[in-house]
C-alpha cells in the first residue's frame, strides 16, 4: 500500500473512531435526559391547589390575572439562569430590613422554577424566628423539618421534604423555632443536606428562605451554600448603607441583585 493510501485510511479510522465516541455521548446525553424526566413524571403527586387557593394564599401561577407579577418573577428567574447557565442551582433570599420578611418573594420564585415542566423546586424554610410554611405552603401532615433533621441524625431526609399544591414544588419547613439555629447552620450536617438536596435531582432550583440579615447571623452562614443571593429591599425602609452592609454579608462574588417590594 503506498504511502498516500495508507495515510487516507488511517485518517478514515481517526474519523470513524470520533464518529463512534460521538454518537455515544449522544446516546449518553439522551439516557440522562430520558432518565431526568421519568424522575420528575414518577414524583408523588399532591392535591393540587386551585386558582381560588392559590390566589388566596397568593401564589403565582400561569393564567393569574396580575400579568404583571408573574412576569416580575419570570423575568427574576431569567437573570438567574443567565448568570448561573446551568439547570441546577442554590438561590439564598433574604430581606435587608429586621421587620420585613422574605418569605413570598421566596415561596414565589421557587414556584416560578416550578412552572417549567422539566424542572422541579425546592423551598427551604431557614427561618427560625418567623417559620410560615407549617401555616400556609405545605399539602400534608408534618412531623419533622429542617432542624429536627440537624439535630437528631436518625432523621432521614426523605422524611423532611412535603409536597405543596404545585406541580414538582417541594418544601423543607423549618421544624419549629431554635435558639442555636446559627451553630447548626454552620455544622457538617447542614453542608451535607444542601449538597445532597442539589444532587438528587439534576435539574433541581432549591432556595433557601433566610432570616434578615440585620436581624441575626444565619444569614450570613447560608450564604456558604448558595450559588446566588438576593436581598429583598422594602421600597422606602431601609438607607443605602444598609443594603450594601448587606451585599457584603452574603458575599459580593455571590450576590445576584435586589428585589423591591412593597
Amino acid at each position: 500500500m503506498d504511502k498516500r493510501k495508507e495515510k487516507n485510511l488511517s485518517q478514515l479510522m481517526v474519523d470513524v473512531d470520533a464518529l463512534v465516541e460521538d454518537s455515544d455521548q449522544l446516546v449518553k446525553d439522551a439516557v440522562l435526559e430520558h432518565r431526568k424526566r421519568e424522575k420528575i413524571k414518577n414524583m408523588d403527586m399532591p392535591v393540587l391547589w386551585t386558582q381560588e387557593e392559590l390566589y388566596e394564599k397568593k401564589i403565582v401561577f400561569t393564567g393569574m390575572r396580575q400579568r404583571e407579577v408573574l412576569n416580575a418573577f419570570r423575568e427574576v428567574r431569567i437573570r438567574l439562569l443567565q448568570r448561573h447557565r446551568t439547570d441546577n442551582m442554590v438561590v439564598l433570599v433574604s430581606s435587608v430590613a429586621a421587620d420585613v420578611s422574605s418569605s413570598y418573594f421566596s415561596f414565589n420564585l421557587a414556584a416560578t422554577f416550578a412552572l417549567d415542566q422539566h424542572k422541579t423546586a425546592l423551598y427551604v424554610d431557614c427561618n427560625p424566628y418567623s417559620p410560615v410554611v407549617e401555616e400556609k405552603y405545605v399539602a400534608a401532615t408534618i412531623g419533622s423539618g429542617l432542624f429536627n433533621y440537624l439535630t437528631d441524625y436518625t432523621v432521614p431526609l426523605k422524611n423532611i421534604i412535603y409536597p405543596t399544591g404545585i406541580e414538582r414544588l417541594r418544601v423543607i419547613p423549618s421544624g419549629g423555632s431554635s435558639d442555636a439555629a446559627a451553630e447548626f447552620f454552620n455544622s457538617k450536617r447542614m453542608e451535607v443536606l444542601v449538597a445532597e438536596i442539589k444532587s438528587r435531582y439534576p435539574d433541581r432550583f432549591i432556595v433557601l428562605d433566610a432570616p434578615s440579615i440585620q436581624l441575626s447571623t444565619e444569614a450570613r452562614i447560608l450564604a456558604r451554600y448558595c450559588d446566588h443571593a438576593l436581598l429583598v429591599v422594602p421600597f422606602g425602609k431601609v438607607v443605602a448603607d444598609e443594603v450594601l452592609s448587606a451585599v457584603d454579608a452574603v458575599g459580593k462574588e455571590k450576590f445576584a441583585g435586589v428585589v423591591f417590594n412593597n
